[in-house]
């Protein structure tokens, strides 16, 4: 698998190889070691494919979370943005 995400790394690196050629694209795969089946699925530009071979999560969430803007306005209980926030943590621990 390390090959495979080598190789899409490189790939999206250099211009010409993003660009290649179809006979080019399955050279630069089959120099790279990478296996029938994951090559045939890049040529064929198979996300779905690509995903059930290499076992990878489909879903993938990205959240950010606000700091604390100053120290000094500590309050004495909890607001109900830290409860939020709180929630919204256990929430994407639950996703991930």
């Amino acid at each position: 698998m390390s090959n495979v995400i080598s190789f899409l790394e490189t790939m999206g690196q250099d211009a010409q190889l993003r660009h290649a050629t179809s006979n080019e694209l399955e050279l630069a795969l089959t120099d790279a070691h990478i296996s029938p089946e994951l090559q045939e699925a890049l040529l064929q530009s198979d996300q779905a494919q690509l995903e059930a071979l290499l076992g990878a999560r489909i879903n993938i969430v990205c959240s950010v979370f606000p700091g604390k803007e100053d120290d000094e306005e500590e309050e004495e209980s909890p607001s109900q943005d830290d409860d939020e926030i709180t929630f919204l943590h256990v929430a994407m621990r639950r996703i991930a």
